[in-house]
Order: structure tokens, then sequence, then C-alpha cells
């Protein structure tokens, strides 16, 4: 079953013909700092209004691509467990209409993360992150915004960029992270890799961060490192925007625009 509402698009390619499917979810159940869940509607309408034309490219990437946004899933407020199993259950249902769908995650807090890469088993997952996100249990609970990361550690070839603030604990396992790509590739981005001084708007904002620059080269060295045919998707999480095309919103839909932009020079 597909539980989905909302979208941004002014035409949406059906399903069976869409290259890039985006998917908001909403969720923010475990933040610390609530917020997140207003993510996918602040990233959506930035990217109403920034330009889909990339003059590195010569390209309007927006233009060039068949794009499907199929809204939001419709989460469980308060529960994870059921809210995953939507998401895993909307996944599964769409990659049976069409397998060669590129997925773009709006969220919603970093533990949305989790059921996107076990429902699309990747070999490998970047993540583009301030945190480190491997802590056993927050709180005491085992499902939070900064544990996803230890439930795939063991599973797939974790590789994280950006990380400046961690436990004494998630230190030890850090030293289980990947440092090579390969297989399928998922990337996720938490806008908290970026400085504070240009994304504010965030629940957990850790000084000493990425420029746009920063991020841009990180991912050129991404694609460098694998066959573009091998990223299956990526999300963009931890956007609490306070208004409508705030400075953290727009950033996050030029970080979508640039991944995209990827994707579309190697058609």
């Amino acid at each position: 079953m597909i539980y989905l509402k909302n979208s941004f698009l002014g035409y949406n390619y059906p399903i069976e013909e869409a290259e890039v499917c985006f998917i908001g979810i909403p969720f923010d159940s475990t933040a610390l700092n609530p917020g997140s869940k207003f993510g996918p509607a602040g990233i959506r309408e930035a990217l109403k209004v920034i330009e889909g034309y990339d003059s590195k490219l010569g390209i309007d990437i927006f233009g060039e691509l068949k794009i499907c946004d199929l809204g939001d899933v419709e989460i469980v407020p308060g529960s994870y467990e059921l809210t995953a199993e939507r998401i895993k259950d909307t996944i599964d249902s769409l990659r049976e209409i069409n397998r060669e769908i590129f997925f773009v995650f709006l969220g919603g807090e970093h533990l949305i993360t989790l059921p996107v890469v076990e429902s699309l088993n990747p070999g490998t997952v970047i993540d583009f992150d301030a945190h480190a996100d491997l802590r056993k249990d927050m709180l005491r609970a085992k499902f939070s915004h900064a544990t996803w990361a230890s439930h795939i550690i063991n599973k797939v070839n974790l590789i994280q960029r950006g990380v400046r603030s961690f436990s004494l604990e998630e230190e030890e396992s850090m030293k289980n992270l990947g440092k090579k790509i390969s297989g399928s590739t998922y990337l996720t981005v938490d806008i908290d890799v970026f400085d504070p001084g240009i994304a504010p708007d965030t629940g957990l904002p850790e000084p000493d961060g990425w420029t746009f620059s920063d991020f841009c080269e990180n991912l050129d060295e991404v694609i460098k490192s694998t066959e573009i045919k091998n990223l299956i998707g990526m999300d963009v999480v931890e956007v609490a925007p306070r208004e409508f095309n705030s400075v953290t919103s727009t950033l996050a839909a030029n970080v979508v625009k640039k991944v995209l932009g990827a994707v579309v020079s190697e058609k």
C-alpha cells in the first residue's frame, strides 16, 4: 500500500515514466529539538523558486529530468515503528511499478533514513553529517535520530564525512566505518553538516561546519568514486524551517539540485 499526500510540481510524470521520485517524510517524533517535520514543506517551497538551470553544466536540471513528486508519507506521529512500516510499504510498492526510479526523500529527522536504507538495501551508504549518530540508544530509546546509523553499520558499507561531534562510545564504533565506495550507493545529507552561519534552521547545529563549496567538493569526490548508475537515491534531513523560503530550506533545495545535476549529466 502507498501512503502519500501533497506535491510541489505543476506537472508530475507518471510513476511508470519517472526518472526521479520525490517523497517527503515529515517525522520528527524522537528529535530533542523538533521542527524538522516542516522540512518537506519548506524544501518544496524553495524548490519552486530556485532556478533549475545549472550554468556550469549548461543544463536545466528540473526540465531535463522526468520528475514525479508523490507528496508526503502519511506518518504516524509518535510511532517510529508504524511510520517505518509505511515508509517501507510505500517504497516497495513503488519499486514494483518502476525499479529504475532515483528516490529523493525530504525529511524529517535523520531516523527516517533507517527504514529507507532497509528497504532499498544499498551496498554503500554515504552520510554527510555533523554527528556520528552511532549511539546504541538515546535516553534509553533504541530508535532515535542519534542511533539510526548504529543499526546499519554492520549491515552496509557506511562512510561518513563532515562528522565533528560524537561521544566516546561512538568514537570506538567509528573505527568500523568504511573507506571505499562499493556497489549500489545511497547518499544521506543531514543539513547540520553545514556551518550554522548558512544553515541555522536545524535541530542540533554544530560550529565549524561545511560551506556549500565544501559540500560540492565532497559530492564530486563521491561521484568520481562510483559509477553514477550505482547512485540509487538520496535524502536531505533535519531541516527545521521557521518560515517559507528560509536560508536553510533554500540551501537544502540547492543540495538536491546539485545531486540531480550529477544524475542528469550522466544520462
